[in-house]
């Protein structure tokens, strides 16, 4: 709701309220942002109150000798006129740097308008447009907030028009600008590398600037564009914080500044790095949209109004709101190394285990045997599928199963024929040799033959056979970045449009497709790219351990519906690490759940345990992707990792225990949860998982009857076969019953952990890497 009373405007979400102000200089203050409140007949109480600018600061003109733009908080920021604070808005005209846009008016609008050439979230609420205008330059420009009520999120963005009849350049366009007062803030954010993104970095702010950005080309794995700002008193489910996104795919730029007057300065935009756009007379240039939310319910609440927020109104397609299939794909199973017959077999086995997407990954096309050849060439290898897509496809559906595809149409390798006919189209720098990633070379999507190159391409592909899923990839970072018809500093920029409007093209053209992107794993994972694919490859780090912090951090700004994770071989390819295979599904079903492994190489205990986790994960789908998740405990604060979800009316859930290194003499394990319903009865029962009989190692022959070597062929050959529990005859399941008061407050105390000294059917054994699923529901 938007109301508006003496130069006021109050923007109300479910649970937050913005108060912006147009002051007596006409410039637009930031008031308050946070809690909901209540307001009287005026708001002089919001208002900051100033006698006179302090020290040396310079005042804004003779009539208000009190107010200087250096210590106000503001919406907008420019060069110039006293503001020596990061400015949100850079241009230059032929008088030079300054600037500064004063109000002229309003309007109120029902809902949203899309952007002409960027993705914009739907079924938004009310849209708030304040006019501003710099008289003498001849430039306006606009402030637009539109309410997402429901998800407690306002998103902005700024329009500068050129109405003047000069040229001038724009070098720097914030999507939004935020001041606060500083209340002993923490910034944190997401950062990483391939194999190793989303890894959450928590500082105190003292006075300077600090820079979350990224200059790949990319949103990148580097920094995403996804932060938060905390008080230091709050923790997981207590306190002011505030997140913040961007809805962009490209050079992203995010600044905090601590200025010396109990300030803090935010900003989110396109990046000013190589940015120069020249606006000619009766042009205008949009920034993307900024996405904002408060909650006083620590991070968690923080970060459940953004899953909400993007489940239902960034997510687009049949597939929105809609429960995910369980998949495999081939990649980890066979990478280039495949044939018809490889991939019907592992159909056969995908079918027994109840698997409902299958998914044919890098190497159907072209001459591609290996990363150096064939990209851009979208044929399909005759060697390689001498019958078809379309007859593989088909064979996938008579089995019951989805089929699906992997592209990466963004790059070409220079052995391909398209780079032979159309090196022209490829990105790099006159008279340079160019650079490479995974030996191949990115096309330049600021070109409209190569998004229609693109587009065709990919058209017949879907249109030859029953294509239900698509994986996008993106497997490397821009470099020798040139445009042979764009002024440079357009570069960025146009790519990203371009992009859009091939996705823009594609996903409306086939919208019962379900898109998954990826980029090397978590390297374009942004709410851009989620306004068209449905989901994110959160990461080419498929070792379940790591993918605790890689999943950690992603869902602190992303929904679990959004995060692909897989169930892959151990020792994981990546790390060597072997992990049991309880654990890594464990992992895995806090996302959209796949497999990407050699089903035909687990043994019979391995089989009955994969497809025990698919029945459990079906059972529960629904709750794993879309119910409202809670990060519990931590690896660095409390030495494992504690996830929950937590059905709408909160009459489900599921809590889950996640053990890093296995400790000498455990303490007694609590689980605990939050926001159960205090006086409700809830059935709690561990899902049923067994123990890998050489977990004992030498141990076992205290209770064999005869000696045998552990490493040896009878107890490898036993242990395919037969759990410790089998073996026993003994098996237990926790089960409880207890009120949702007594889940809260950690009255529930799980049996005893291996410790060395006894084993029996009560005994936890979960060793180095392992997990406990534990679902609750009400009686």
């Amino acid at each position: 709701m938007i109301n508006v009373k003496d130069n006021v405007f109050q923007l109300d979400t479910e649970h937050t309220t913005y108060l912006l102000r147009i002051d007596e200089t006409k410039h637009v203050r930031t008031e308050y942002f946070g809690k909901k409140i209540r307001t009287a007949d005026n708001y002089d109480f919001s208002k900051e109150k100033w006698a006179f600018a302090l020290g040396s600061s310079v005042v804004f003109d003779k009539a208000h000798p009190e107010l200087s733009l250096d210590n106000l908080s503001l919406e907008y920021s420019t060069v110039g006129k006293g503001d020596f604070r990061e400015p949100s808005i850079l241009l230059k005209t032929k008088a030079g740097f300054t600037a500064d846009f004063l109000y002229q008016g309003f309007e109120i609008k029902q809902g949203i308008e899309d952007l002409e050439s960027l993705p914009t979230p739907h079924t938004g609420g009310e849209t708030l447009v304040l006019h501003l205008e710099d008289t003498t330059a001849k430039i306006s420009l606009d402030l637009s907030y539109v309410i997402f009520t429901e998800s407690d999120v306002i998103i902005r963005n700024t329009k500068i028009i050129n109405k003047s009849s000069e040229t001038f350049t724009l070098n720097k366009l914030m999507s939004f600008q935020l001041d606060l007062l500083n209340q002993k803030f923490e910034l944190v954010n997401l950062y990483g590398g391939w194999a190793s993104e989303m890894h959450r970095s928590e500082k105190t702010l003292g006075p300077g600037i600090y820079i979350n950005d990224s200059k790949t080309g990319a949103s990148s794995n580097r920094h995403n564009p996804f932060f938060m700002l905390k008080s230091k008193d709050s923790d997981l489910n207590h306190g002011n914080v505030y997140a913040f996104n961007l809805i962009y795919s490209g050079n992203h730029y995010e600044m905090v500044e601590v200025n010396s007057y109990g300030k803090i300065r935010l900003q989110a935009g396109i990046n000013p790095f190589c940015f120069e756009w020249s606006l000619k007379p009766e042009e205008s240039f949009i920034s993307p949209w900024g996405v904002l939310s408060f909650s006083d319910q620590g991070k968690n609440g923080a970060s459940q109004h953004m899953h909400h927020f993007i489940n239902h109104h960034v997510i687009r397609g049949d597939w929105a709101l809609k429960d995910r299939p369980v998949l495999l794909n081939n990649w980890e199973a066979t990478y280039f190394d495949f044939t018809e017959n490889k991939l019907h077999d592992l159909l056969k086995r995908a079918k027994d285990f109840g698997i409902e997407l299958f998914v044919l990954d890098d190497g159907w096309f072209g001459k591609r045997t290996d990363d150096t050849k064939g990209l851009g060439d979208w044929e399909v290898n005759p060697k390689k599928l001498p019958h078809g897509l379309e007859r593989l496809a088909d064979s996938v559906n008579k089995a019951g199963l989805k089929f699906g595809l992997w592209f990466e149409p963004e790059m070409v390798n220079e052995d391909s024929e398209l780079f032979r006919s159309h090196p022209e189209w490829a990105i790099k720098t006159p008279d340079r040799v160019p650079s490479y990633g995974r030996n191949q070379i990115v096309l330049d999507l600021g070109l409209e033959e190569v998004q229609k190159y693109i587009v065709d391409s990919l058209s017949k592909i879907l249109d030859s056979a029953n294509i239900e899923y698509v994986k996008w990839d993106m497997n490397r970072h821009m470099s020798d970045f040139y445009s042979s018809r764009f002024d440079q500093g357009e570069f960025f920029h146009r790519y990203i449009l371009g992009l859009y409007h091939v996705l823009e093209t594609l996903t409306k053209k086939y919208p019962h497709v379900l898109w998954e992107s990826c980029s090397s794993g978590g390297n374009r994972n942004d709410l851009g790219i989620l306004s068209y694919m449905q989901q994110n490859w959160a990461s080419d780090d498929t070792d379940a351990f790591e993918r605790l912090t890689i999943q950690s951090g992603t869902a602190m700004a992303y929904p679990l519906s959004t995060i692909g994770a897989h169930v892959s071989a151990s020792p994981s390819h990546q790390l060597l690490r072997r992990t049991p295979i309880d654990t890594r599904f464990n992992v895995a079903s806090f996302g959209t759940l796949g497999y990407e492994l050699d089903l035909k190489k687990l043994s019979p205990v391995e089989e009955e345990a994969v497809k025990d986790q698919i029945v459990f994960y079906k059972e529960h789908r629904h709750l794993l992707q879309y119910g409202s998740f809670y990060q519990l405990k931590t690896l660095e604060k409390d030495g494992y990792v504690s996830w929950m979800v937590l059905s709408d009316d909160r009459k489900e859930g599921i809590i889950s225990y996640f053990q890093g290194l296995g400790k000498s003499n455990p303490t007694v394990d609590i689980l605990q949860g939050t926001d159960f319903i205090e006086d409700a009865l809830y059935h709690v029962s561990a899902r049923h998982q067994e123990t890998n009989i050489k977990t004992f190692g030498g141990l076992l022959n205290m209770a064999l009857p005869v000696n045998l070597n552990e490493d040896g062929r009878i107890i490898d050959l036993i242990s395919k076969h037969k759990t410790i529990e089998e073996l026993l005859k003994k098996s237990y399941d926790e089960n409880y019953d207890v009120y949702g008061d007594a889940i809260n407050n950690g009255a529930i105390k799980l049996s005893p952990q291996w410790s060395g000294t006894g084993f029996n059917e009560y005994v936890r054994v979960l060793a180095d890497f392992g997990s406990r699923l534990y679902y609750f529901k009400t009686k």
